[in-house]
């Protein structure tokens, strides 16, 4: 898996078509559970979110969660608080599993160069196709960034299912764009946010911010 997002080793034997043994190492320590000591705790909400650019939201969530039951006030959220707290949190569902999908995986399986010779009228697939030309006519792979370099991958996809597929990801950008707004709306910025703490959230939905 060459693009995950993160730092994962997966090793794995296989013998004649069955895995006889599998190993999953995180091989980069980063060292959140040492300078998290002897803080004020409601700083985990914050520090957390550093373990990851696209999915902070998560590790800030889960930590307002534990500080939620560390000072006794878990059945004391107030629904609004609730609601905004999932609205932040759907919004980076959202957005991560786009990112990973489109942005971080799916190049491994799609061949971005079948668009150099597509013939259609779709203006996203023809930017994507002038941008392969200006490469390959420098000569220059690494103009192809972010298609480039790669693993040469299981590029089985018919033509036109690829081209469809590179038209879903330029899409896919800006989708992703829209869910961190969502999120920045409700929790102040993205990535990052500084709006989920103990208790519910420091925010407030408004009509405007709902429309």
């Amino acid at each position: 898996i060459t693009r995950i997002e993160g730092h994962l080793k997966i090793e794995a034997t296989v013998d004649g078509g069955e895995v006889k043994d599998a190993k999953c190492v995180g091989t980069l320590f980063r060292g959140f559970e040492i300078f998290m000591k002897d803080r004020d705790p409601r700083d985990a909400v914050h520090i957390t979110q550093r373990i990851c650019g696209v999915c902070p939201t998560s590790h800030g969530t889960t930590a307002a969660l534990n500080l939620d039951a560390a000072f006794g006030v878990a059945d004391k959220i107030p629904n609004n608080g609730w609601i905004l707290r999932n609205l932040i949190q759907g919004a980076n569902y959202i957005a991560s599993h786009i990112v990973h999908f489109y942005h971080l995986a799916a190049l491994d399986y799609v061949d971005a160069t079948e668009v150099a010779d597509y013939d259609g009228t779709d203006p996203e697939l023809l930017k994507v196709k002038d941008f392969i030309s200006r490469a390959l006519a420098a000569g220059d792979m690494s103009m192809l960034a972010p298609f480039y370099p790669r693993y040469e991958g299981d590029y089985r996809l018919p033509k036109k299912v690829a081209q469809a597929a590179v038209a879903h990801y330029v899409e896919a950008l800006n989708m992703r764009r829209l869910a961190h707004e969502l999120s920045a709306i409700y929790s102040g910025r993205m990535p990052h946010s500084v709006a989920v703490v103990a208790g519910g959230v420091t925010s407030h939905p408004s009509i405007d911010s709902i429309s």
